[in-house]
């Protein structure tokens, strides 16, 4: 009985492999395909929307392309895992929606306050002229982009990739492993421009992955970054796995990328050389929405504490481990 559970936990393995090859690689052919589409589009379509998508760079068609790849196939996985229902994942539901939101909320809105007040006061950032304009501006987009990046990236981290290792290793691990590819999958960063091309060809996707991770910061910013965002992940996991839901995930994952993203509008890093004040503060990593230093990790701690505290009271689910189901 081992040895057939085994091999189907190698099994299940292989197909999730599969999944991440297929997923790079639809992805990298759509995107082309999505790019001349687009630009056959009148500009003044949905009152200049589509002139605004039209202007952005290839790269962006690239990620966008990934990620409905990433969507439309996990159907299929979910199916060649025999995997019938969320409660499978270690997804139940909560019951309690609305509260475990605003408990994800609360505790990012506290981690943020901290994190920003003290970035300001360390005078490792300096504040823009004419921040509030900027940042009442922004603040739909900023808002649109934290909900839309929290959902997907809870789903598909917290609830697919972790609800399956749940399924076939100790809660603990699970929550360990899926925080550090959580965190890896963030310096896969994509390059900004495809070999100086004005029109992309149909290979120009796959060209651009074979440049993921290229542009990696120095160490030890690099560490750091890691650090934060393992850190951060291991707290979404340990908040899915105790409430049995997404929802508190999403409300403390979306709190954090608002505050960082309106803290980019407000203010800027201006120390030279960028490792200059670590270990307490570094540049921020990753498009500005990775805060780097102690400070940052500290910050981290206390939110994922305020969310212990007030989660204590909360029963958690049960697992349903592979062999039992």
């Amino acid at each position: 009985m081992a040895c057939a559970v085994s091999f189907i936990r190698v099994r299940s393995l292989g197909k999730i492999f599969l999944y991440l090859l297929l997923v790079l690689i639809g992805g990298a052919l759509a995107a082309p395909l999505a790019w001349h589409l687009i630009q056959m589009l009148p500009p003044h379509l949905l009152g200049g929307l589509i002139g605004k998508i039209q202007s952005m760079p290839f790269h962006r068609y690239l990620s966008r392309s990934l990620q409905v790849a990433a969507i439309l196939l996990l159907v299929p996985l979910l199916r060649s895992l025999r995997i019938r229902s969320f409660a499978e994942l270690g997804l139940h539901g909560s019951g309690r929606p609305l509260k475990d939101l605003m408990v994800g909320l609360f505790s990012g809105a506290f981690c943020i306050l901290l994190l920003e007040s003290a970035a300001l006061y360390s005078g490792a950032f300096v504040v823009h002229p004419g921040w509030g304009t900027g940042l009442m501006g922004a603040l739909p987009r900023l808002l649109l982009t934290a909900a839309v990046v929290a959902t997907l990236e809870e789903f598909l981290f917290r609830g697919v990739l972790l609800g399956f290792f749940r399924q076939v290793m100790v809660p603990s691990v699970a929550i360990i492993l899926s925080a550090m590819i959580f965190a890896g999958v963030h310096f896969l960063n994509l390059p900004t421009a495809v070999s100086g091309e004005a029109s992309p060809e149909w290979w120009s996707g796959l060209s651009a992955l074979g440049s993921l991770g290229s542009s990696l910061p120095p160490w030890p910013i690099l560490g750091w970054a890691f650090a934060t965002l393992a850190v951060a992940g291991i707290i979404l996991a340990w908040m899915t796995v105790h409430t049995g839901s997404l929802w508190a995930a999403i409300g403390l994952h979306g709190s954090w990328i608002v505050g960082q993203q309106a803290f980019n509008v407000v203010a800027g890093f201006r120390v030279q050389p960028p490792d200059g004040l670590l270990p307490l503060f570094g540049p921020p990593q990753c498009h500005g929405m990775v805060p780097v230093g102690l400070i940052p990790l500290g910050a981290l701690l206390l939110a994922g504490l305020l969310a212990v505290i007030l989660l204590r009271h909360r029963r958690q689910p049960p697992l349903y481990p592979l062999g039992n189901r």
